[in-house]
């Protein structure tokens, strides 16, 4: 049973970890900050070009790069569609080898996507492989994708139906787990080089007749999981460098694990750095903390000036934390203080919430409310230097004793990027100025500056004080997450993007 060695490549922002030991220097330069349509294209233009093998079986034929390319070292031959067992003659050569009884050479971009024509696409050794000759024929010349109902497969490969856009079902082949990297970055080289042929056949089921994406919307974001949860490793490594010494071009895909990203995934609109060093300072979004308030007070505690635990502040599922003294004791000085939150290497802060205040008549509130910000605050609010913020308070009550929510958004928090700060909510109370101060929905974003940092996987950085995001800038806390993907590592002032694997 073909098995996968153990995984030496991981994806990174905007940095590329990579042997890249077969690559010429200056080999990729051209496509040096680009993404997206301009970066497929220019892609194209470096590794377009191919010296490929005559077809079929003989001297300088596909078999021949076989030999090179698929031959493992008890003269066996590698097949990626089935765990049937094959072998070279003995006889075979890396000048002249021929199909072991039983094996065909299959497309994996099957010939007839593009009219048969017997052009470079057809001869190219990243597009062929030594397949196993029922599963050649099972699989057809149909589209690759995720095969819920298999019924041609044989324990290796699916051949079935699936879903491919919309909702439509059509017939499918699958690769197994342990090839479905190697055959995604295939397939992005395919529609890299030939975007200029015209598909056709089941090749519309996954292809569009342009220059980008080329690939329909569900088959590239299928082909970016697949290259994801099964990265570049040493076979797929090897084979490059393989085809490239035949050929004279190579697969990008496998020299950049994570260029796809860049033409199709979530890195369009970064520039791609060719060298595998950071282009730009990236700019990037972080939500540092958010507490809706709705049902506990989150990590944020209640405590009176002195520091002592309090429950003046408690959740509402209707009006977020809420304090109000009149049924506890009228009086009261208690703050929903925040833990310490690190701003360094950060810009651009900004806090939101949402309060509203009740039975406060024409008063203002913010004799007695006050929103506050300590650089130096241990956790006993009268020990600390207090800075009071100018957001806008509730009014009067529009109707009944309460206001309306008023939404206080983006306020601007940037003096104090690169200080660790807390906040409070300083709710006080007398017998005369007994109000109600209710908060929700608070977030606190800011701006950090991701660069290119080298590091392999989330396995292997620093863990100590390491906080997680999504791309979309979500905090998971410090816990490695325990889901295959791309994720933000922030620690001490800087971010590195990371693969979980």
């Amino acid at each position: 049973m073909n098995t996968k060695r153990t995984t030496m490549l991981s994806l990174m922002f905007s940095c590329l970890l990579t042997a890249l030991a077969g690559v010429p220097q200056g080999y990729y330069s051209t496509t040096r900050g680009l993404s997206g349509a301009q970066l497929k294209e220019a892609m194209r233009n470096v590794v377009g070009e191919a010296k490929v093998l005559s077809y079929g079986g003989g001297a300088s034929s596909t078999w021949s790069g076989f030999y090179q390319t698929d031959r493992m070292e008890n003269n066996q031959v590698r097949d990626r569609y089935s765990y049937e067992v094959f072998y070279f003659s003995s006889s075979a050569s890396a000048s002249s080898a021929s199909a072991p009884s039983g094996m065909n050479i299959e497309h994996s971009f099957p010939k007839s996507w593009w009219g048969g024509n017997t052009n470079q696409a057809y001869k190219d050794l990243y597009n062929l492989m030594p397949c196993e000759s029922k599963i050649n024929s099972s699989k057809s010349n149909y589209a690759m994708g995720s095969v819920t109902s298999d019924t041609g497969g044989n324990g290796c490969t699916k051949v079935g139906v699936g879903n491919t856009s919309d909702g439509q079902t059509t017939r499918l082949w699958e690769p197994a787990d342990e090839w479905k990297g190697d055959f995604a970055r295939n397939y992005f080289y395919m529609v890299t080089v030939y975007s200029d042929l015209t598909w056709t056949s089941n090749g519309l089921d996954m292809l569009d007749n342009n220059t980008w994406p080329t690939l329909q919307t569900w088959a590239y974001k299928l082909l970016l999981k697949w290259s994801r949860e099964d990265p570049v490793d040493e076979i797929e490594a090897e084979r490059n460098e393989a085809v490239y010494r035949i050929q004279g071009n190579r697969n990008p895909y496998i020299d950049f694990p994570n260029l796809a990203e860049y033409v199709w995934g979530d890195s369009i609109g970064y520039a791609f750095p060719a060298d595998g060093n950071a282009i730009d300072v990236v700019e990037h979004d972080v939500e540092l903390l958010r507490e809706p308030f709705l049902a506990d007070l989150g990590v944020f505690s209640c405590v009176t000036r002195s520091g002592a635990p309090s429950d003046m502040w408690a959740a509402s599922s209707s009006y977020g934390a809420v304090a109000n003294a009149y049924s506890k004791g009228k009086t009261a000085d208690d703050w929903l203080l925040s833990p310490p939150i690190d701003l360094a290497g950060m810009k651009n802060v900004r806090l939101s919430f949402e309060h509203a205040a009740g039975y406060h008549g024409s008063n203002d509130v913010r004799d007695m409310f006050e929103l506050l910000v300590s650089t130096d605050c241990d956790g006993v609010p009268e020990r600390a230097n207090w800075e009071a913020l100018d957001v806008e308070f509730p009014a009067a009550p529009v109707s009944g004793n309460f206001t309306k929510f008023l939404a206080v958004k983006d306020f601007d928090l940037t003096n104090y990027a690169g200080q660790t700060i807390r906040l409070a909510f300083r709710y006080r109370a007398t017998e005369s100025k007994c109000w109600a101060w209710e908060v929700k929905y608070l977030t606190l974003m800011a701006t950090q500056d991701v660069t290119g940092i080298l590091a392999p996987s989330v396995a292997d950085v620093e863990m100590e004080n390491a906080t997680f995001y999504t791309l979309d800038g979500a905090c998971l806390g410090q816990e490695k997450p325990t889901h295959r993907g791309i994720y933000i590592q922030r620690r001490g002032g800087r971010a590195i993007k990371v693969y979980v694997r």
